[in-house]
């Protein structure tokens, strides 16, 4: 902070006359000084520190001034690490937000009466590469004439606030749509194993009905559904399904956890579907939302009911079979006398894909993958998602590892050359575990792990990774 002691008039060498000009000074210093102090603790606070551009009267740049601790914002040292030259700054910025960031910054540089103010969010890369999001503000300091002399800006990482803003917009969203599509909603305490009713105007479970009372014990509440309103030959792999132990599992990594099944009512089987979405709380408690609702309402025509046989066994998202339906076939391959090959794969930071490039765009990248599997695999395969950004599939009659190899080779190359135009060229890579099974393996559950756990040994090296089970 700059010392103001020198400006300071002696009182005591004035004269009677001008005294009281020299109490208004100081009085108008002491002011200046704790405006000073006050600009100081908000920097501080907010981990910033004035930085300077200076200008000709033509508007070129003649100085160029970065705090140290500006730079250390941003991962880097010193000077040499992070020169003093307009040119430091912009390259940090990402391409997408440049444009827009110069156009303000210009804008306020080029004004002559400086009251054009520069205040602009915008995505950073600090020197690792993570992406953060940062808030720039400044003001113009004129010359006499009005022409541009210097420009004073602070700049402070805002990722925090961005998130939580972005969270709260999102969580409303997902409270909202799950309002207003799905008939029973319910708010899910893991740790607490409670189910909280947020909205029950579809069948309520036997026991359970009591409208002074909102929340349950999870599993017994899931228990009694199950029992009364599930068909009989989906109850098994829906109790699995619906467990906490799984529903922790499931969204563990990703944001959404999704799956049909059949219930019956008066004898007549209806097509269900299940959501759990994650829901972040200030508390980082472990809560999600749980929406049920009933997909017979999609069919047009009786004629086409049969298609909801085929809708309850696919993933919404990519037209692959769904977890639950997956894992059941590949069971059912396992009970046979059946030999082949197990993978399972999920994609590297696919969290930095969604933060970089938007969600829509990390859909895209779920939609390639599940095509690119079945395009390496072929049509004699049992591709399905298990939920997020992970992958499974078997295939029969795979005898070799150097077999099995070819195949993942295969995908490898075809997501290599993708052509999701909103990634700019970047790549995304795929970690995955691969076991052989014979006719003597049976356990579906046994050969998931051993492969699943092959997954996070390929995880440990960037790229395209494989790693068999022995």
């Amino acid at each position: 902070m700059r010392d103001i002691s020198s400006l300071r008039p002696d009182i005591e060498k004035c004269s009677e006359g001008h005294k009281s000009l020299v109490l208004e000074i100081n009085r108008l210093l002491d002011l200046y000084q704790r405006e000073m102090e006050a600009l100081e603790a908000v920097y501080d606070v907010m981990g910033a520190k004035p930085w300077y551009i200076d200008f000709d009267d033509y508007g070129n740049i003649t100085r160029c001034e970065w705090s140290d601790n500006y730079r250390k914002k941003l991962g880097f040292t010193d000077e040499n690490d992070f020169p003093n030259s307009i040119e430091s700054w912009i390259g940090i910025i990402v391409d997408d937000d440049r444009e827009m960031v110069l156009e303000k910054f210009w804008a306020a540089i080029k004004d002559p009466t400086g009251k054009t103010h520069f205040d602009v969010k915008y995505r950073g890369r600090k020197k690792d590469g993570t992406i953060r999001f940062f808030r720039t503000a400044g003001v113009v300091r004129l010359h006499d004439d009005k022409s541009s002399n210097s420009f004073i800006g602070i700049s402070y990482d805002d990722t925090l606030n961005h998130k939580s803003l972005s969270g709260l917009k999102e969580q409303y969203e997902i409270v909202e749509a799950l309002s207003r599509d799905y008939l029973n909603v319910f708010m899910v305490d893991i740790p607490g194993k409670t189910a909280t009713i947020l909205k029950l105007d579809g069948y309520v479970t036997e026991g359970f009905g009591d409208k002074e009372k909102k929340s349950y014990p999870y599993e017994p509440f899931a228990a009694q559904y199950i029992k009364d309103r599930v068909y009989e030959e989906d109850r098994g792999a829906l109790t699995k399904a619906m467990s906490l132990e799984k529903v922790k599992e499931m969204l563990a990594e990703n944001d959404e956890y999704v799956m049909g099944y059949r219930a019956v009512d008066k004898g007549e089987i209806h097509y269900y579907q299940f959501t759990y979405l994650k829901l972040q709380t200030d508390e980082g408690d472990e809560k999600v939302i749980a929406g049920f609702k009933n997909i017979d309402g999609i069919v047009e025509s009786a004629k086409e009911r049969a298609l909801l046989k085929e809708l309850s066994e696919r993933d919404s998202m990519t037209g692959i079979l769904n977890r639950g339906f997956g894992e059941k076939t590949a069971t059912q391959i396992l009970g046979g006398d059946n030999k082949g090959m197990f993978c399972i794969l999920d994609i590297d930071d696919f969290k930095h894909v969604n933060d970089t490039y938007g969600h829509n765009t990390g859909d895209k990248v779920i939609k390639k993958v599940a095509t690119s599997l079945e395009e390496a695999f072929g049509e004699e395969s049992v591709v399905f998602r298990l939920g997020g950004d992970e992958f499974a599939v078997l295939k029969k009659d795979v005898a070799s590892k150097e077999e099995a190899k070819t195949y993942i080779d295969k995908f490898f190359d075809i997501i290599d050359h993708h052509s999701i135009d909103e990634l700019k060229g970047s790549k995304f890579f795929a970690s995955v575990g691969v076991g052989l099974f014979s006719e003597a393996d049976k356990d579906f559950e046994e050969l998931y792990k051993k492969v699943d756990s092959c997954v996070y040994v390929s995880k440990k090296t960037k790229g395209n990774i494989l790693t068999f089970s022995e």
